[in-house]
């Protein structure tokens, strides 16, 4: 039997789920080949690059992965999103991680331009992806993953006899 079409909230997933996936590969492409520009860029000095040293090269790497595997999220939601609108879930909490732990900093910390362009660009891209996800699918809640399975019913035994002739 043929699945119906996709409805125009789940091709609208399908399409916000793609363009993420390309800026998510780009960011993480960016990371990884330009590790110094990103860094200037992140931090909004041009001098930045003599500060750049092994602690800042691991959060360089920990930053290309998550955008990695964010565009992965992205790839395997677009391809089925009715039956994987789930997946993108990573994403969303990925950005809620980010804005949360930027604005905790910036109350904490004080001023901080990268963590303010952090907070900038990551709470309008959360709250897009909440919306297409739940826009996607209205109404529908999640079965639990697992459902206890029925006790398997022994049937009767049969009790053949072999007679002598």
């Amino acid at each position: 039997m043929p699945q119906p079409s996709l409805t125009p909230e789940e091709k609208r997933l399908a399409a916000f789920c793609r363009v993420f996936a390309v800026v998510y590969f780009a960011a993480a492409l960016g990371f990884a080949a330009c590790p110094e520009l990103t860094y200037r860029l992140a931090t909004f000095d041009p001098t930045a690059l003599a500060s750049f040293g092994p602690e800042v090269a691991f959060w360089n790497v920990l930053a290309a992965a998550m955008m990695a595997a964010a565009g992965t999220a992205c790839l395997v939601t677009a391809a089925r999103p009715r039956e994987r609108r789930h997946a993108i879930l990573p994403v969303v909490v990925a950005n809620l991680t980010s804005s949360a732990l930027a604005a905790v900093h910036l109350v904490g910390a004080g001023r901080s331009r990268a963590l303010l362009a952090l907070l900038v660009t990551d709470v309008p891209i959360l709250l897009l992806t909440v919306a297409v996800y739940r826009a996607a699918a209205p109404g529908v809640h999640s079965a639990p993953a697992r459902e206890k399975l029925p006790e398997a019913v022994e049937p009767p035994k049969i009790q053949l006899k072999v007679s002598k002739s």
